[in-house]
């Protein structure tokens, strides 16, 4: 039949009957009629454009919407099929939508069904991900067995041969055509080097080369086959369950010129070729990315056959999911290490941000010039060496000198451990006790001077333990450690202020594994008993005592004060050095002097026997130098020997300062410290002159220095009799000042603890804004709740924020989760995963933690805690009621 003709109308034959179109990866904020008028370009559209549902029937996910769409089209003259790419545009965003015409699942890169885009063989491997300059291929070719290991492609029944190709006569791989300027944009399939992989299964699969064959067999996959594990043998044959002996292709690039590495001498870069340890590690580098490869096509065969619902089918897609993390985690550890970023340890998007971030930390450890004493800038990096380690050299010389006229004043009348506890620190050393040391040790921090990392005692400590248990015995008897145990590598990390001047460097002391193991289990010793020598106004390195005790305290004190009309003086002190001034000898009688028996001091005392520094500037080792004060930060111990040794200053100040006088409590608080972080409470110009002079003898016996010119002092009410003078040319100051990393005081300075925090953490989002596209929805939320709102916690912990202020940031965080577009009511994204949420962070809900937190300390914490006095006298204050904590 050539024509029909109804009621004098005359109807065309059916030349190009209507087909299904899907169409995959469509937004839902982009409208049917957009997507017909893209598609009208290719023929006429018989049927409305539907959605596919989902298939959910659970109530905790019925917001979630679909992503595909369907229509029937009859195409123009000429088209048989439609294999098309739509690139939309939508506030300044790209979005690609997938057309077909074909029922089966196809990739648009390749042309053959059974996999998407993102899991294609062929698709090149992302530049931003895991190339590096100067490699033209990512991955290095694949050597195909004879074909008495693998049966070539001509052998399976409807599958033309792959071409012949030896290593010699590399076969070329144009690059895939780019899309124009237009709206709409095909993509065409590429061609690349090719192997044929081994399947574990025996059913034969047809599939598609270059997108020419549209008869399709759709792969049969069994359970036997879904179970069984991929491997990569020795002849690189990749092992692929589910797949066809011999049709199925896996794109392979070829490395055209022999791997090298420079090393770095004095003489300049030398090339070392072929050499072992670089060679082990090239190897499982590749092994790596072919398992990658295999796994990403298992899981998208798997997901198609989750939907039917077989458990089998489930746990083997969970079970290859779990495999690729590990891989993921594999790749990403090195860079993760060098860049000291593991908070995202559990980052499911590794890539080459990692390594940007290693480059930029050590630009922020260079140091480009540096001062003398006399003013000179030196900027030759010889000469930088040479002041460098005169400086730190002379800072850790001792200078201790008529100390015993003073010492017997400050060691007096300090608490005394009881001879149980003090019989338990002096135990022999166990390996129990080292084993426990080292699981509590965290992985990837920089080693020692010998280059031993955590993670090497871990894996052989079986066979090594109970050596470096009879080496640390040994070394106690004797008095002395291994040489590489003594010598520690200072590296430095930059503070606040002029770089060029050393002492707004921080020393950090990277030690050896070995002298870890034992300061580590000699500090689990001494926690034990911190609590009963340290007095509850110090609460460093001191189990149930935190840094927000010390802020609340201050807090609380200021606002009494003003409240009820109260006169004080607070002076914060700046200690310069402080934990690099620390004399040993003046140390070991501090320990003598609380209760320590003899033997437990001689374990802490081998550490720093004759001990060494080697300084590190600008990534060089310079030489190393005797250290004869000072207490090594990056010790375990370190915290707690420095509130060890302040405790008698401490104690001094105590018992001669007037205190300030806390109203309805019957309490007096004369100080608070926070390790060096020292605030002294002065009501009189008497209370003035007696910290001056306890702190010049202090000096005497501890070789402590007060810098005055960064220490700040605040006055507090009305002072009718006149202020007191201060010391060292400080002032007093009306109004807060910052402590411990919180403005405290009033109202200008509290509103000072929020400004730029919405830049702030815009800034910290946008460093992850390229990643967004790539990451997962749980990938975004660790970015969120781990990097980005945690920077608000410390603060948001003790002050309030303005209004409007925490819906603000909520509203940057939600932004960026979703890229702009939020597809499903924010209120879900709260959720917990479980109830079809995703975990993101509620700020409001937080700082309400936060409150409720405060108020249960103070009801059932510590019976000593140091601001409960502080705290119960402004509740007693509230409407006139004099009730306190009973308001609860």
């Amino acid at each position: 039949v050539s024509s029909l003709t109804m009621n004098s109308n005359w109807f065309s034959p059916l030349s190009s009957p209507a087909k299904k179109v899907i169409l995959s990866n469509v937004p839902p904020f982009i409208s049917d009629k957009a997507i017909a008028n893209e598609l009208s370009r290719y023929g006429r559209l018989v049927s409305p454009i539907k959605r596919i549902p989902l298939g959910c029937k659970s109530s905790l996910i019925k917001h979630l919407v679909s992503f595909r769409r369907m229509v029937y089209m009859v195409f123009k003259e000429g088209t048989e099929e439609l294999n098309v790419v739509f690139k939309f545009s939508v506030d300044g965003f790209d979005y690609n939508i997938f057309v077909s015409s074909d029922a089966d699942i196809k990739c648009f890169k390749c042309g053959r069904t059974g996999h998407l885009v993102r899991a294609c063989p062929e698709r090149q491997s992302d530049p931003g991900v895991s190339e590096r300059p100067g490699q033209e291929a990512a991955e290095p070719a694949v050597v195909v067995p004879p074909a008495a290991t693998v049966r070539p492609a001509a052998e399976s029944p409807g599958v033309a041969a792959a071409p012949e190709q030896t290593e010699s006569e590399p076969q070329a791989q144009p690059a895939a055509q780019k899309p124009t300027g237009a709206t709409l944009t095909p993509e065409e399939p590429c061609v690349a080097e090719s192997v044929t992989v081994k399947s574990c299964s025996a059913e034969l699969v047809s599939v598609r080369h270059g997108g020419t064959d549209r008869d399709q067999e759709k792969p049969c996959l069994t359970e036997p086959d879904l179970e069984r594990p991929c491997s990569v043998d020795s002849g690189a044959v990749l092992e692929l369950p589910a797949l066809a002996e011999a049709g199925t292709e896996v794109q392979s690039c070829r490395l055209e010129a022999p791997v090298t590495t420079p090393v770095h001498g004095d003489g300049g870069d030398v090339e070392m070729e072929d050499e072992p340890t670089f060679k082990y590690t090239l190897n499982v580098t590749r092994d790596i990315v072919r398992s990658l490869k295999a796994l990403e096509i298992e899981i998208v065969e798997l997901q198609r056959l989750e939907a039917t619902g077989n458990q089998g089918h489930i746990e083997a897609l969970k079970s290859k999911k779990a495999k690729m993390n590990d891989l993921l985690d594999i790749t990403a550890q090195g860079a993760l290490v060098h860049s000291r970023f593991t908070s995202v340890t559990e980052m499911d998007g590794p890539s080459k941000f990692f390594f940007s971030l290693e480059q930029k930390n050590g630009q922020k450890r260079f140091i480009h010039a540096v001062r003398t004493e006399s003013g000179d800038l030196l900027s030759e990096p010889t000469e930088i060496r040479k002041q460098t380690v005169r400086f730190y050299s002379k800072l850790y010389s001792s200078e201790r000198s008529g100390a015993q006229i003073v010492e017997e004043s400050f060691l007096k009348d300090l608490p005394k451990l009881s001879e149980q506890a003090a019989r338990e620190l002096d135990r022999e050393l166990t390996l129990a006790e080292l084993h426990k040391a080292l699981q509590g040790m965290e992985n990837g921090r920089a080693p020692g001077i010998d280059g031993l990392p955590v993670e090497f005692y871990k894996a052989f400590w079986a066979v090594i333990g109970q050596d470096v248990l009879e080496v640390l015995r040994d070394s106690m008897n004797v008095g002395q450690l291994p040489l590489s145990c003594r010598r520690a590598v200072l590296t430095l990390l930059p503070k606040k202020g002029d770089l060029t001047h050393l002492k707004n460097w921080r020393p950090v002391s990277l030690l050896c594994t070995d002298i870890k193991l034992l300061s580590k289990a000699l500090a689990s010793r001494l926690t034990e008993v911190m609590e009963q020598i340290t007095h509850q106004e110090q609460s460093y390195c001191v189990p149930g005592r935190s840094i927000f005790d010390n802020i609340y305290l201050i807090r609380d004190i200021l606002d009494v004060s003003r409240l009820l009309g109260l006169q004080t003086g607070l002076i914060f002190l700046d200690q310069e050095k402080a934990f690099d001034r620390v004399e040993h000898e003046y140390l070991w009688k501090v320990l003598e002097t609380f209760g320590f028996n003899p033997g437990f001091i001689a374990m802490v005392r081998v550490l720093y026997c004759e001990i060494e520094s080697v300084l590190k500037v600008n990534g060089g080792l310079c030489a190393p130098f005797r250290v004869y004060r000072g207490i090594r930060q990056g010790c375990s111990l370190s915290g707690m020997l420095y509130s060890l040794a302040i405790e008698p200053l401490l104690n001094k100040l105590r018992s001669h300062l007037s205190g300030f006088n806390i109203p309805h409590a019957n309490a007096s608080v004369y100080l608070s410290a926070y390790a060096d972080d020292l605030v002294v409470m002065i009501n009189t110009q008497e209370d003035v002159n007696v910290l001056t002079a306890i702190l010049n003898d202090f000096q005497i016996l501890f070789s402590a220095k007060v810098n005055w010119t960064k220490s700040e002092a605040i006055l507090v009410g009305e002072w009718g009799g006149g202020q007191p003078t201060l010391p060292g040319g400080l002032a007093w100051k009306r109004g807060g000042f910052k402590y411990l990393g919180v403005y405290l005081g009033t109202n200008e300075f509290l509103n000072k603890n929020w400004e730029g925090s919405v830049e702030h953490v815009k800034g910290r989002l946008s460093r992850w804004k390229r990643l967004v596209p790539k990451m997962s929805y749980r990938g975004r939320t660790l970015v969120i709740n781990n990097l980005a709102a945690s920077s608000l916690w410390h603060k948001l912990a003790c002050v309030d924020p303005p209004p409007n202020l925490l819906a603000n940031i909520q509203a940057q965080l939600v932004d960026f989760f979703w890229d702009g577009l939020h597809w499903i009511p924010q209120s879900v994204l709260h959720l917990p995963k479980e109830e079809g949420g995703q975990g993101l962070i509620q700020l409001s809900s937080r700082a309400a933690a936060f409150r409720l937190q405060f108020i249960q300390r103070l009801l059932t914490g510590p019976r000593d805690l140091v601001w409960r006095a502080a705290a119960s006298g402004l509740l007693h204050t509230v409407k006139g009621l004099g009730l306190d904590r009973a308001l609860f």
